[in-house]
């Protein structure tokens, strides 16, 4: 009967043990299911990495536009000078301006030349008809029409 008495509670009080650890294995291992984040940096990658795109190549782009449109300002000046020495009529100021297009690479461009006005002013007018690298990628920029022109006094 003391065996008896004693062995219950002993076997109780550690059934009560295994179980209280048994829970609080499970209760850690959902906890750090809860908490695992494996998966969050590449799903933070994946959303960002598309804005991040746009941006990058829209860096780009504004950057061959602004080379272009000063490429274009210069082609007019080069233009410009010729055309105030020998006249709108000299074919001479067109081709200069082109050869200026042509050796930075700048194809589907028209110079016009008007001139001498009234006030004997000589204006060169290029316009470049701009195509992107990107396409659509970047929004607002796709086939642009850019122009410069240059007004300098006819010499002639």
């Amino acid at each position: 009967m003391a065996g008896g008495v004693f062995t219950t509670p002993v076997t109780t009080f550690a059934s009560r043990i295994v179980r209280r650890d048994q829970e609080v294995i499970v209760l850690r291992a959902f906890k750090q299911h809860l908490t695992c984040q494996k998966g969050q940096s590449l799903v933070e990658f994946a959303l960002v990495l598309p804005v991040f795109i746009v941006i990058l190549f829209g860096i780009i782009e504004f950057g061959r536009i602004w080379e272009t449109v000063n490429v274009m300002t210069s082609a007019a000046r080069e233009g410009a000078r010729i055309a105030a020495i020998y006249g709108s009529g000299s074919t001479t100021a067109s081709q200069t301006a082109l050869n200026v297009l042509a050796d930075a690479q700048i194809e589907n461009a028209t110079v016009s030349i008007e001139g001498p006005t009234a006030a004997d002013e000589i204006i060169v007018t290029v316009t470049v008809t701009y195509a992107s690298l990107t396409g659509s990628l970047v929004p607002g920029v796709g086939a642009l029409t850019l122009t410069r022109s240059t007004t300098m006094h006819w010499e002639g």
